[in-house]
């Protein structure tokens, strides 16, 4: 049966979350015209117990992946070879759909054709559930199909383009070989940038979509886990270093590729200089990374030293994550 939407719910470890989790898509009644994997990353506690009363309670909706463990990548590239949706998108295991505006969001992807269809995501904070809801700029054409180069390069929406807030078509992702890295963590960037750039046409919706949990310590994108998967931010950091060299584009699109692997790289000299509290160490992945970009790319390392030379800095001073947060709050 042809679905409207696959969301792939990569799922490790999430016994604490993924009932609640899962509960979201159904919350306000069940649309057969949605699907979601729950794909089964190799866990040891009781998320696959979980996961299966989800599909026994709901098969019509829910349907599970089992798979070794081969990380977020690899159950994303599993989620995308199993997808029947016309599109897909992902939702870890720890976040949440907003009930509400299921079948809503299925109504638009229904009428859409575009190769992404970006909606709002909610930032939700673990503990107080504080949270902000990421809206788009209101001058931004909505519910139409806009050209990928006329805004993919807008201050004021760059947030927008991210795994949580993008629905991408199926065959679009099929036709591009759409993967990931495996075994690695912080492919959710190594996604947009490889989805987004081959994008020719986007539709704006005016829609929330995603609730995103944040405030977790074991998040993957806490200051010292970045450290602690130094190897994986490297991996993906050389990858899309690649890609851009490879990436057969040029005016608008390259300048988006660019710009989204120039952060990257920005990030990775904090994760070296700053977030890392063994100060020596730290020192030396910076030098060596810069190193490697000297020799292999030149653009990337001339775009790089601002932030590398005040990234050292900061390092000089003592500064840490938490006083690097203090100060781009003033």
């Amino acid at each position: 049966m042809m679905k409207t939407l696959t969301v792939a719910v990569p799922s490790y470890n999430v016994e604490r979350y993924l009932a609640d989790s899962a509960a979201s898509y159904c919350a306000a009644g069940v649309d057969e015209r949605l699907e979601v994997l729950i794909v089964d990353d190799g866990s040891t506690d009781n998320t696959p117990v979980i996961a299966s009363a989800c599909a026994e309670m709901f098969p019509e909706v829910f349907r599970v992946v089992t798979k070794a463990n081969g990380g977020h990548g690899s159950a994303i590239n599993a989620g995308i070879r199993e997808a029947r949706g016309k599109y897909f998108r992902v939702i870890d295991g720890d976040d949440r759909i907003c009930s509400a505006n299921v079948s809503a969001l299925l109504d638009e992807l229904d009428e859409a054709s575009e190769d992404l269809v970006i909606d709002m995501k909610r930032e939700v904070m673990m503990g107080t559930l504080e949270s902000r809801l990421l809206s788009l700029p209101d001058e931004l054409p909505r519910e139409c199909t806009v050209d990928f180069e006329e805004v993919c390069n807008r201050s004021d929406i760059e947030e927008f383009f991210m795994i949580h807030s993008t629905n991408v078509r199926t065959d679009f992702l099929r036709k591009h070989e759409v993967s990931l890295l495996e075994h690695t963590f912080y492919v959710d960037y190594e996604f947009i940038v490889k989805v987004a750039s081959r994008a020719q046409t986007v539709r704006f919706l005016d829609l929330e979509a995603c609730n995103y949990y944040i405030g977790n310590s074991e998040q993957s994108v806490a200051p010292l886990n970045y450290v602690k998967r130094w190897d994986d931010h490297t991996r993906v950091t050389r990858e899309l270093l690649d890609f851009t060299r490879n990436e057969p584009c040029d005016g608008e699109r390259r300048r988006f590729v660019e710009s989204r692997v120039d952060l990257l790289v920005n990030t990775h000299y904090n994760i070296a200089l700053i977030y890392d509290p063994n100060r020596k160490r730290g020192l030396v992945r910076a030098h060596e990374f810069r190193a490697y970009l000297k020799d292999y790319h030149p653009r990337e390392f001339r775009a790089g030293e601002k932030r590398y030379w005040q990234a050292r800095v900061l390092h000089t001073l003592g500064f840490d994550a938490a006083k690097l947060d203090r100060l781009m709050r003033r």
